[in-house]
């Protein structure tokens, strides 16, 4: 559910239990709009997160930080107010979704002083202001609220934003607005009471059995204070979806937490690990998909020059209808119409009128020696291109069914090998060798490349009697079965085939043909791409793609 005010204050209350006391150690803004503070509670030390990303505003608990090499502005103002303070109290403001954080801070020649950081996690208009004995001292966006109805200089006083007439849900007020009003529904609701979201006024809806305004007035504030905390994340095949306070009429898996902010914590960095993942697989599309229109375009002006320098036989062979007939053409004359003895035909040839008869024959001779060298340079300049089409629609492919992140950086190191992306700072590779993905079947090890770097690394690594497998016409990971005294069981190669369909393009398509064969039997060319290869003497099966997930063999 989205941190709405109800939410939150569920939020603040354990995160005020968790931090009240403790002292901050550090400070750092790993983006524009995440700041996180390390804070040594006294038992232990804990990370406390503030985002003010538009797409994601919340306030909670995290595991990981990454400081840039150089703080922003922001970060410095926070380090200079706020290290070495001690976390007074943290909690909701009104019922709105802004966070009140109470830090008390001391110098050494001055006396204890409170500086209180907002958190207004509040869709596109979020943001982090920090303020001393009410006036602002900075703030995380300098933007004014809704075009300049409110400030936010420094010097200025801090003023909540507004809040468009909602009421609170101890406004009595609320009494009179159920009594008087037909058809209140989940959004009426979350229109009229301040910090409710449609989804919360539809759990508030859904579970009122009365009728008068008291009666629901009373069962609201019972639903946002009092009722019980049973936090979860719901799951709809195995991705997280949403996370709740307590049981909505949702539908999907549940993961049950013990507090909610481990609930929130969980929702929030799976999505934020699909989020990177998703905007890494959009980076490597975009730049693939680039390197396939060049080189598409490229190809075109080939074979487009190929197909002019075709009628290269034609010049030949007028060349020499012009020598045989030289007799009958005199300077000055536009064509020469004359029997072509190769078939038969007649055919008109035209001239340069400022050439002599001889001079036109060879500037014939001239073309068709040009064009027939064009052609012998074209061809192997076509089949180059071609083989670069190919590479990078197989890298393409690799990327859209890439499972995860780690799948993707992968593909990205090989594309920084081979000068599409920009290089970076190389990691330090391991003496062993790594493979993405293993399976244990029937007592076989199957290895599945996550990339074509990882599927040369996979096959030329393996025995010349281990089954190599591969999707029929389309870009696929190689896959390996081990053999165990030089046989493999048919049974361990239908499996094999169903994995390698599914971490294919053809996973979306049904079924699909995949080709097996042993590994002595797989070439690779010179100067070849990485994953390309040629094979021979295969069989091929039939199969439906599976990912087997239950037979992976996890890391430790």
């Amino acid at each position: 559910m989205p941190q709405d005010a109800f939410t939150l204050n569920r939020i603040c209350g354990e995160l005020n239990d968790k931090f009240s006391g403790g002292t901050v150690n550090r400070i750092v803004q790993p983006d524009a709009d995440t700041i996180v503070f390390t804070v040594f509670t006294g038992a232990r030390t804990e990370k406390l997160l503030i985002s003010v990303r538009p797409d994601g505003a919340r306030i909670g608990l995290t595991k990981s930080e990454t400081a840039p090499e150089s703080a922003p502005n922001f970060c410095m103002l926070l380090r200079k107010h706020l290290l070495s303070s001690v976390v007074k109290n943290i909690s909701l403001v009104g019922f709105d979704r802004i966070v009140r954080l109470d830090f008390e801070t001391r110098g050494e020649l001055t006396d204890a002083k409170t500086v209180t950081l907002y958190a207004e996690l509040m869709g596109r208009y979020s943001n982090a202001i920090l303020t001393s004995d009410g006036k602002i001292l900075g703030s995380n966006r300098g933007f004014s609220f809704d075009n300049g109805v409110r400030p936010l200089f420094v010097g200025r006083k801090y003023e909540l934003p507004p809040n468009n007439d909602k009421l609170l849900p101890n406004d009595e007020k609320l009494i009179d607005f159920y009594d008087t009003t037909e058809n209140i529904d989940a959004t009426v609701l979350s229109n009229k009471v301040s910090g409710l979201a449609t989804v919360t006024a539809k759990a508030i809806l859904s579970t009122f059995s009365g009728s008068g305004g008291r009666e629901f007035f009373d069962h609201l504030n019972r639903f946002i204070y009092e009722r019980q905390t049973h936090a979860y994340v719901l799951r709809e095949n195995g991705q997280v979806k949403d996370y709740f306070v307590f049981d909505y009429d949702e539908e999907g898996e549940r993961e049950y937490f013990s507090d909610l902010l481990s609930a929130e914590e969980c929702y929030a960095e799976e999505k934020e690990v699909k989020k990177r993942t998703e905007r890494l697989r959009e980076k490597l599309l975009s730049t693939v998909r680039s390197a396939i229109k060049k080189e598409k375009k490229k190809l075109s002006g080939l074979k487009a020059r190929s197909k002019d320098a075709e009628s290269y036989e034609e010049n030949r062979v007028k060349g020499e209808l012009i020598v045989s007939n030289i007799y009958r053409i005199k300077r000055g004359d536009e064509s020469v119409t004359c029997v072509n003895y190769y078939d038969g035909t007649e055919v008109t040839i035209p001239l340069d009128t400022t050439l002599s008869p001889s001079d036109n024959a060879q500037a014939y001779y001239k073309k068709y020696n040009k064009q027939k060298r064009t052609l012998s340079m074209i061809a192997p300049q076509i089949v180059s291109a071609e083989k670069e089409l190919s590479y990078y629609e197989s890298v393409s492919e690799e990327i859209s069914v890439a499972v995860d992140y780690s799948d993707l950086e992968l593909i990205k190191e090989e594309l920084i090998s081979e000068g599409l992306i920009a290089s970076e700072v190389k990691r330090k590779k391991s003496g062993s060798v790594e493979f993405g993905r293993t399976y244990y079947y029937l007592g076989y090890t199957v290895r599945i490349g996550r990339n074509n770097t990882e599927n040369d690394r996979v096959t030329f690594t393996a025995k010349e009697n281990d089954i190599w497998v591969h999707v029929k016409d389309y870009h696929s990971s190689h896959v390996i079965v081990e053999s165990k005294k030089g046989v493999v069981d048919e049974k361990a190669i239908i499996f094999a085939a169903e994995l390698c369909a599914y971490y294919s393009k053809a996973r979306d398509g049904g079924k699909c043909e995949v080709v097996y064969t042993e590994r002595r039997n797989v070439k690779k060319p010179p100067k070849s791409h990485p994953g390309f290869v040629t094979y021979t003497d295969f069989k091929s099966v039939t199969v439906e793609p599976k990912q087997h997930a239950e037979f992976a063999v996890k890391k430790q």
